[in-house]
């Protein structure tokens, strides 16, 4: 090639030709770069190949070293093997070409690449170029002939190469002798190896001492180890993996070793050997584990605060106190002691970990904790304790409380005063009351009694506050103790304590009722509001005994009061009432709450559904009492899509009357609810003549019996008779209900033309309907005259029809009967 060539002058032309995508000229300039190439050029090449990540052009410059590698010496190959690190296929495979002529004199430049590497794929290539070379083969030659002196002199040779076919060597030499002569020979080569055996970093020579282990020589594992130890993470999991099942002296030597090491990496597999049998063996780990853990805290003692936070420190941290906190339990009994002392070692730099082992810490390691309290700074120790108190897990903050309740340690104190006035809020409502019962321990009473007595008003305040925000039983019997504070604005404040959730209760009402015997009027009168919406036996009672007071503002809101508290549970206690409840008190809320009747006609046109059927159903029990001035409310309200409240609107249009409430009954005889229609025809009793009859006539065929029974009614009493056979009709339905309705209205209007018909039906199969024809023959004839008739009825089936007939025969005669 080199006939062809011409002296290079200009590497950049040259470079420029190399990478045309014209071959031939390509060619030339690769011959030219091979035939020229010195260490200058190799440094250019070196650095177009760092700068240029195009493959092809990569590749070319690789092709060249390549063609050129007879004339690398160990400086020029060292410049080349810095591009090994590239992991392409095409590169890697090029740079076997490379390696393919290395010669003794070139191999250290190898052997350093081989020891600053645990890269698998670089460690193979170069392996390829080794044996490819043949320099493997005449080394392995010539140790097989050398001496032990020999072998000494160029062990290192050969361990540089960490080539895998030396592997065996360097296994007999790391087993026990068996051969007493040899044993001399065997501890020098093996002393010898020891030094030399940590430049060992491929992959494959771990995988042989991990598998050959139990067979290396007790003296050599150590150095073995230290050299394992650079594969990280790899290493440890494949010492540890089965190691539990291995002898006891093998673990306990393994275990020994890795105290030696006492690497961060083996942490995490060390726990489970706690628990090991072997009475040395748990020693030991937690020798291991203990240093660990203190060389750790000694870095993090260099850092600053900033440094501890970053996110980085933090993941560490984690990474020591997860195993520390997953095996705190009572499994690991016997290394409890280690374990809480590294958590609190730890927790010096992270609080949280403190906080959230705290009441593990203290059940298993009290004393170590209270000293460890102790030893803080009175500023640290006293933060600590009230953050733990504060923190969201409860049983943090009540094992804080166990420490704080000794009041032997001059610390309690200050740091109760602190968290009562500063940080009681943040304590989660759980630990709260437990803080109250802590302060109402005898041997602290003195504490609290000074604090709820002391001479500033603005702290009593704060204090009572804070306790009333706790809800807990012990704290409103202390607040009880301040309802006759001489300052004003302490028992207002207990006002407002007594407006929180958690006293909306009995025990709450009975301390307002107290405060209704307070001094001043402003306070009686706030006591008076808040009485209002509370529910209590002796509520009513209290504000009873106010309305003789003197001072007539205090007499006028007991009234106000009562009215109010009547009015609501009258309203939410409604359904559940009778109907002579419902009438008594509804007549007694009109006489005295003079807004009531119109509140509830108001209500009727409400937006909730619910407040308009309620006040339906009031009216309907007090329609008789609805004022004429309320008209309006109903009119408003006549429109309603629910059924109920346009009934009962119809039913006290029609007591109140007017021009034009017959005009608009008129509309209602056809709704689609039968209740609605039978309230209107029953209005149209009372605000209709004679020129509606046509627009009630067709009721009387209505499918609904009630308002069938209305209609007749109606028509009668407007004057209107031609009912007869609508009555015949409505008395042979064959709807029972239908035939009781009719019996009820002829009873209704008392006239005795209709005896004979309802004597007709006295028979009748339904009990419902004999007992209603009862009824009305008792209102139109004398009983005299009804005896014969009814007194067969007397051994009725029916005990209800039994009872009407005793009750229509032992009536006294009316005057118009």
């Amino acid at each position: 090639m080199g006939w062809f060539s011409r002296k290079l002058t200009d590497p950049e032309e040259a470079y420029g030709r190399l990478i045309q995508k014209d071959k031939k000229i390509a060619e030339r300039a690769k011959s030219d770069f091979v035939s020229n190439l010195n260490h200058g050029f190799i440094e250019f090449l070196v650095e177009k190949f760092e700068a240029d990540d195009n493959l092809e052009n990569r590749l070319k410059i690789l092709e060249i070293f390549a063609a050129g590698r007879r004339s690398l010496n160990e400086d020029a190959l060292r410049l080349v093997l810095t591009l090994i690190k590239y992991p392409d296929t095409l590169l890697r495979e090029t740079f076997k070409e490379i390696l393919a002529e290395i010669t003794e004199e070139n191999i250290k430049a190898v052997t350093e690449v081989l020891a600053n590497t645990v890269d698998k794929d670089i460690h193979r290539t170069i392996q390829h170029g080794v044996e490819a070379s043949g320099l493997l083969n005449e080394l392995l030659a010539k140790w097989g002939k050398y001496s032990v002196k020999e072998q000494i002199l160029y062990l290192e040779e050969i361990v540089k190469l960490q080539n895998p076919k030396t592997y065996p060597i360097f296994l007999d030499i790391m087993k026990e002798e068996v051969v007493e002569a040899k044993k001399d020979e065997k501890r020098i080569i093996q002393v010898e190896f020891s030094k030399h055996v940590d430049k060992i970093k491929s992959p494959d020579f771990l995988d042989l001492c991990i598998r050959e282990l139990p067979a290396i020589a007790a003296s050599m594992r150590y150095p073995v180890f230290k050299c394992l130890q650079l594969h990280g993470k790899v290493f440890f999991e494949k010492v540890f993996d089965g190691l539990g099942k291995k002898s006891e002296g093998f673990r306990q030597h393994t275990l020994k070793l890795m105290e030696q090491l006492s690497d961060p990496m083996s942490y995490p597999y060390l726990f489970p050997f706690l628990q090991d049998p072997y009475k040395s063996i748990p020693v030991t780990v937690a020798d291991t584990i203990g240093k660990i853990v203190r060389d750790y805290c000694d870095k993090l003692d260099a850092m600053t605060a900033e440094e501890i936070k970053s996110p980085e420190v933090q993941e560490r941290i984690k990474y020591f106190t997860a195993p520390l906190e997953a095996n705190l339990n009572d499994r690991y009994f016997h290394s409890i002691k280690l374990l809480t002392e590294c958590l609190l070692r730890l927790g010096r730099y992270d609080e949280d970990v403190i906080l959230r082992n705290f009441s593990k810490i203290f059940r298993y390691n009290e004393g170590y904790l209270k000293g460890f309290l102790k030893g803080l700074d009175a500023a640290i120790r006293k933060k600590l304790l009230i953050d733990a108190c504060c923190y969201h897990d409860t049983e943090t903050g009540r094992t804080a409380l166990k420490i704080l309740g000794d009041p032997t340690e001059n610390y309690i104190i200050e740091t109760l005063n602190t968290l009562l006035l500063e940080n009681f809020m943040e304590v989660p409502q759980k630990v709260q009351a437990e803080v109250i019962n802590l302060m109402m321990d005898p041997r602290l009473q003195r504490f609290v009694t000074e604090v709820l007595y002391h001479q500033d008003p603005a702290l009593r305040s704060r204090i009572l506050w804070i306790l009333g925000e706790s809800g807990s039983m012990n704290a409103l019997q202390i607040i009880e103790t301040k309802l006759r504070d001489p300052d004003y604005s302490v028992r207002e404040n207990i006002l407002k304590i007594l407006d929180l959730p958690h006293f909306q209760n009995a025990a709450g009402c009975e301390m307002l009722l107290n405060l209704l015997k307070d001094s001043d009027t402003s306070i009686v009168l706030q006591t008076i509001e808040k009485l209002k919406e509370r529910d209590h036996q002796a509520i009513i009672s209290s504000l009873t005994k106010l309305l003789s007071s003197n001072v007539v503002e205090v007499k006028a809101a007991a009234h106000k009061a009562i009215a109010h508290i009547t009015r609501r549970k009258y309203m939410t206690g409604f359904d559940k009432m009778g109907e002579e409840t419902r009438l008594a008190i509804g007549t007694s809320l009109i006489k005295m709450d003079t807004s009531f009747m119109e509140d509830i006609t108001r209500d009727l046109s409400a937006s909730d559904q619910r407040t308009r059927v309620l006040s339906a159903k009031i009216l309907e029990v007090l329609c008789d009492f609805i004022p004429p001035e309320l008209k309006t409310h109903l009119i408003v309200a006549i429109q309603d899509p629910d059924p109920h409240v346009r009934a009962v609107v119809i039913m006290g249009l029609g007591k109140i009357g007017g021009p034009s409430v017959s005009g608009m009954l008129v509309g209602f005889l056809r709704d689609q609810d039968d209740r609605v229609r039978a309230n209107a025809v029953e209005a149209m009793g009372v605000v209709g003549d004679l020129s509606l009859v046509e627009d009630i006539l067709p009721c009387l065929h209505d499918e609904n019996n009630r308002v069938r029974a209305n209609t007749i009614m109606t028509l009668w009493r407007l004057g209107y008779y031609q009912i007869y056979e609508a009555v015949i009709e409505m008395l042979r339905h064959p709807d029972r209900w239908m035939r009781a309705s009719a019996a009820f209205a002829l009873g209704e209007l008392k006239d005795s033309r209709f005896f004979p018909i309802l004597l007709q039906s006295i028979r009748d199969p339904e009990p419902d309907v004999r007992r209603n024809i009862i009824k009305a023959l008792g209102k139109i004839a004398n009983p005299m005259v009804l005896a014969p008739y009814i007194r067969p009825l007397r051994f009725d089936p029916d005990e209800n029809v039994r009872k009407e007939v005793m009750a229509v025969l032992s009536a006294k005669p009316t005057q118009q009967q």
